[in-house]
């Protein structure tokens, strides 16, 4: 009975993350996110992400992400970056 329970349970938390996961959830217009942080050896991390939510005529949302990424090892003069763009329709 504990194993159905825990399943069930875990089921019903991955299906609100996948929701909460999908930006064209979100309510129209444009969001940005920044982060950094650094590792005990040095390395810095910085993510930036906007997200641009927009809706047609129709009522159809369309999220587009941007996002860039960056690792910056310590003194070593040879700084990463990544970028992508993801669109999201609903």
């Amino acid at each position: 009975m504990k194993t159905r329970a825990l399943i069930t349970m875990t089921t019903a938390a991955l299906s609100l993350a996948a929701c909460a996961a999908n930006p064209a959830h979100k309510a129209p217009g444009t969001y940005h996110k920044e982060s950094e942080h650094t590792t005990s050896s040095g390395t810095t991390y910085k993510t930036k992400q906007t997200t641009d939510v927009k809706v047609d005529e129709y009522g159809n949302k369309k999220a587009t992400v941007e996002t860039e990424t960056s690792k910056d090892p310590k003194g070593l003069m040879n700084k990463s970056t990544s970028s992508s763009k993801k669109t999201y329709i609903e």
